[in-house]
């Protein structure tokens, strides 16, 4: 076995009893044999620490902390891995078996790469009827890194993709080079976009296996960051988006590529504006100094709200008058 390179899986915990003995099993079981499992439990409050606490030994590894979020638990995982790559994955998520064998084969022949596959998303238990992600921005510029990342943040057309982080396997050595989790923006939705987005820049490309899967499962608790109108999460977004901008500038070779970034900037600040409207209108201001800075060379005509009925407001009498609309009909339906 030494002459396989050993992978890291770097798992962070928070209250994931029911799932996460299912995830543990979904490592443990991978064809690639050389692997180190480091599980970080984030002050759970639930059974999650015991439930994890009898699968230690020689392959796995458990860390406690108090509650500091899931970035500071995945850098302190990253702190003790000894692993030539690093794998992420969230606690209640699955990979396809062959997952990390396949892309540590494929990254021995292009070790200043970074591995990507698709993603099944699934609700609850029902991962057979889980549906696989669009994978259309991965046709392009997958030897480009910076243009790679404007075409997912929607630079050249402002439509947008995602890649789901527990997709990736990373090269310890890239992630040396991208620096350490940014705790400064935690809490946030985007904290893995941010992270992301210095390991993609760091690379020499990305590989991308159509053939095998992460498994990405949705729950009301997993999605409760994201569906919460926060003030200090949605600060956070915008730090991060930002910080996305200014640090993709700098690798930037031309005006155009410029000019690209700045549309992709603009298109994200427009769809967290939208969201924060007439909820958080003091980081709508700051969000609209920022977009001030920027020089697209594309803008949003009008957003998609939902419906036929809000569409047509937003394309005819504008996104504003649109989510006024919107809040209206939420208010309406609660009586």
């Amino acid at each position: 076995m030494s002459d396989q390179p050993l992978v890291s899986v770097i798992i962070p915990l928070h209250n994931t009893e029911k799932y996460i003995e299912q995830t543990i099993n979904s490592v443990l079981s991978q064809t690639w044999p050389n692997i180190e499992l480091i599980i970080v439990d984030d002050g759970s409050t639930d059974n999650s620490y015991e439930a994890v606490k009898k699968f230690e030994g020689e392959k796995v590894k458990i860390l406690r902390q108090t509650n500091q979020g899931a970035s500071a638990a995945k850098q302190n995982g990253l702190n003790i891995a000894q692993g030539q790559y690093i794998q992420y994955l969230d606690a209640d998520d699955l990979l396809d078996p062959d997952k990390i064998g396949r892309q540590v084969l494929a990254l021995l022949k292009e070790p200043n790469k970074v591995a990507v596959c698709k993603t099944v998303h699934f609700f609850g238990d029902d991962i057979d009827n889980g549906i696989e992600e669009e994978d259309n921005f991965f046709q392009a510029y997958l030897d480009e890194p910076l243009n790679f990342l404007i075409k997912l943040y929607g630079g050249f057309d402002l439509i947008g993709g995602m890649i789901q982080p527990n997709a990736f396997l990373t090269p310890k050595t890239i992630i040396d080079k991208a620096g350490p989790w940014n705790s400064s923006i935690s809490p946030c939705t985007d904290e893995d976009g941010e992270y992301f987005t210095r390991v993609i820049l760091n690379s020499a490309g990305i590989i991308f296996d159509p053939g095998i899967f992460n498994y990405y499962r949705k729950t009301k608790s997993k999605n409760s960051l994201s569906g919460q109108l926060n003030p200090v999460t949605r600060l956070n977004l915008i730090n991060s988006i930002w910080t996305k901008h200014l640090y993709m500038l700098s690798f930037a070779q031309s005006t155009e590529q410029e000019t690209l970034i700045h549309n992709a900037t603009y298109r994200s600040f427009d769809e967290l504006k939208v969201q924060i409207y007439l909820v958080y209108n003091d980081l709508v201001r700051q969000i609209e100094n920022y977009q001030r800075q920027l020089h697209p060379s594309l803008k949003i005509r009008h957003h998609t709200m939902g419906g036929a009925f809000l569409n047509t407001i937003s394309k005819t009498l504008g996104w504003k008058a649109a989510k006024r609309a919107q809040i209206i009909k939420q208010k309406l339906l609660k009586f």
